[in-house]
């Protein structure tokens, strides 16, 4: 019986692939396969909860602060021109619409093959982001691999995948196209931190967080759009699950952000404020 539900739900997948598919990307590498997807996901998912922390663990931190300074640097600028691309052949366009975006598979303008492909840019951008899980098992920072942290980063790879493989152009780009952007903040912060200029930059590290509010906050209503009005046929359950996925993550992101800036500085008490100074 098992084995016939695991039969069953793989060629209910490998058909819908085959039928749904996007066929303007299917040549590209890791689109249009679920199965090389979440077999990544697995093994990133293995080194950083299990075999990462364990084979560090006899062993002393690995010093890799050049190294993050080259990676941040690269996340800075491939972030920042797809954001600038992005941007440019989408919503700067008149023939893009901000409050519904269909998906058409036959539309192969020059301008949507270069949206296409950007996106594609912003997808491989997921696979590189998993460094930053792995650079906090090698440095031994396991108390930094949180369910939020894991959750974010294997959780994009997933939808992102969705998106290149069935929802190329469509009315999901907004989310890749705010995302490109808060991700070259974040890793500017990053970069310009690992210089030495922390204490000057703690203002900048909490606008970070509310800016990553702001996003969740924006695509929660970007996606209720097509929930409530949809004259470009928008599938209404993909748009569902953006709208609910978007809630989540704002309501852990704002749990975080409560937690770290808010009921932090409330414990900061005039008297203990006397004592310090």
């Amino acid at each position: 019986m098992r084995h016939n539900l695991v039969a069953y739900l793989y060629y209910l997948v490998r058909d819908m692939y085959a039928e749904h598919g996007d066929p303007r990307v299917a040549h590209l590498p890791l689109v249009g396969n679920l199965w090389i997807v979440l077999g990544l996901l697995g093994l990133y998912l293995a080194f950083v909860l299990h075999y990462g922390p364990r084979w560090m663990e006899h062993r002393d931190p690995f010093e890799l602060k050049r190294v993050m300074q080259v990676y941040n640097l690269v996340q800075v600028v491939a972030n920042g021109v797809l954001f600038v691309i992005g941007l440019t052949y989408t919503y700067l366009q008149p023939t893009f619409s901000w409050t519904c975006q269909g998906v058409d598979h036959a539309d192969t303008s020059p301008q949507m093959m270069m949206t296409l492909y950007a996106s594609y840019g912003y997808y491989m951008l997921k696979y590189l982001d998993l460094l930053d899980t792995v650079f906090i098992v090698l440095r031994k920072k396991n108390s930094q691999v949180s369910f939020l942290h894991v959750y974010h980063h294997g959780g994009m790879i997933f939808g992102v995948s969705i998106f290149m493989t069935f929802l190329g152009g469509s009315h999901c780009t907004m989310l890749g196209v705010i995302n490109l952007l808060v991700h070259t903040v974040m890793y500017a912060y990053y970069y310009v931190a690992s210089l030495g200029a922390l204490k000057q930059l703690l203002w900048w590290k909490r606008r970070i967080t509310q800016l990553q509010l702001l996003q969740f906050g924006y695509l929660t209503c970007h996606f209720l759009l097509v929930i409530v009005r949809n004259p470009c046929q928008f599938p209404v359950f993909i748009a569902f699950i953006g709208f609910i996925q978007n809630i989540f993550m704002f309501s852990m992101f704002f749990d975080f952000y409560y937690k770290t800036y808010v009921r932090r500085q409330r414990k900061v008490t005039p008297e203990s404020q006397l004592k310090g100074s």
